[in-house]
């Protein structure tokens, strides 16, 4: 009975053009309009790692002002169905491209942007996630940005949820889900040469326990 609640939400909760699919859901959404807001000061050639089906790619590449943009994922079969959607809107300005996040096919300093959102609490360890902001280090240019979301640990209902969703919501049964702690975060980025620009929380409450903050940093080394 709950999973059929939690299926019912979830789809009722989710945008009507994104129902179905796996990235949907309210706070995968929520993510996606303030990245979206965050990005209207970046120029240039940028990136999305892990686009998946496309949803935010699709937003973005209808921007005139975004010309040049770049989406990565590691899975062929989510790749395929960013192609079709991306085609089906009319959009064919975008490349596409299968890789490991960790091992970026880029060379240093090639890219003015990376975004990388509804991402993190997907990977496997905080080591992983080590690695993939020393990638986006090193192949994103000096003055260029970095924005990325984490799922915050401090959040007590968060972390409820994500111990418990492989009850009830069978596409995460053999995810991770993992959480994480900010300020440690933000020992990273200053390790891999970024200064932290936004800070922005998204869910209840608005302060250090929010379950969610979107990051925007800036590549200072």
């Amino acid at each position: 009975m709950f999973t059929k609640i939690y299926y019912f939400l979830h789809k009722k909760l989710s945008k009507p053009e994104e129902r179905g699919e796996y990235s949907a859901g309210l706070w995968q959404d929520a993510v996606r309009e303030k990245v979206f807001s965050l990005c209207k000061d970046n120029q240039g050639k940028i990136l999305e790692i892990g686009c998946g089906e496309g949803l935010f790619l699709q937003r973005i590449a209808k921007d005139e002002k975004f010309s040049n943009v770049i989406g990565l994922d590691i899975w062929r079969d989510i790749l395929s169905r960013c192609r079709n959607r991306l085609e089906d809107a009319a959009i064919g300005t975008v490349k596409l491209v299968q890789a490991d996040a960790g091992r970026l096919p880029f060379k240093a300093a090639a890219l003015d942007s990376v975004v990388c959102i509804n991402v993190f609490f997907n990977l496997a360890s905080e080591e992983v996630v080590c690695s993939v902001l020393e990638e986006i280090a090193r192949v994103c240019k000096k003055g260029g940005t970095v924005i990325f979301d984490i799922r915050n640990s401090l959040n007590p209902l968060l972390f409820l949820k994500y111990k418990t969703a492989r009850f009830y919501d069978a596409t995460v049964k053999n995810l991770p889900l993992r959480t994480y702690h900010l300020k440690k975060i933000y020992t990273y980025l200053d390790k891999y040469g970024f200064e932290v620009t936004q800070q922005k929380a998204i869910g209840f409450p608005y302060n250090m326990f929010a379950p969610i903050f979107v990051v925007r940093a800036k590549k200072i080394l």
